[in-house]
């Protein structure tokens, strides 16, 4: 077998550096789990231009997604829940579903596929920035609120 120049244009290495990103990594490791979904929403949100080379990176022979599906970003509800509208089969969307109970669901669950992952603190800042992205509003009278705060209700001036 020929050894391949550095230099010499072969796709095979440009997709392996592109499964070897946090993003490739990240939507190969969560592939079969519920998490998954938020991961791709969240990849999806942030690198819509990029999703359809990198699911073919991750996925060779990928054509389309199939539901069920987030098809929204993140909103944080009154409650406190991160809430997105799920495609279910037959185009049948569900609005503000809840995802996380809480913010802090969703950044703790983000940060235990860090530590999968073993990305190092540049992806890690990349992917909680995207993270942070794809949460899109927030709903809750105070954001700083704590719901378990008996004071909960009270309004920003």
């Amino acid at each position: 077998m020929e050894a391949v120049d550095d230099n010499t244009l072969d796709p095979r290495r440009h997709v392996q550096e592109l499964r070897e990103t946090w993003q490739a990594k990240a939507l190969a490791h969560t592939q079969y789990s519920y998490f998954g979904r938020v991961v791709l929403s969240v990849l999806a949100h942030n690198y819509d231009d990029a999703m359809p080379v990198l699911l073919s990176a991750v996925w060779p022979g990928f054509r389309s997604l199939n539901p069920p599906f987030l098809g929204s970003a993140g909103r944080v509800a009154k409650s406190g829940a991160v809430v997105a509208d799920v495609v279910r089969d037959g185009g049948i969307i569900e609005k503000q579903v809840p995802i996380f109970r809480s913010l802090d669901r969703l950044k703790g669950a983000f940060r235990r596929l860090a530590d999968q992952l073993k990305l190092n603190d540049a992806d890690r800042v990349e992917m909680f920035s995207a993270v942070r992205r794809w949460v899109v509003a927030d709903t809750r009278l105070d954001p700083t609120m704590n719901p378990a705060d008996p004071d909960a209700k009270r309004l920003v001036h």
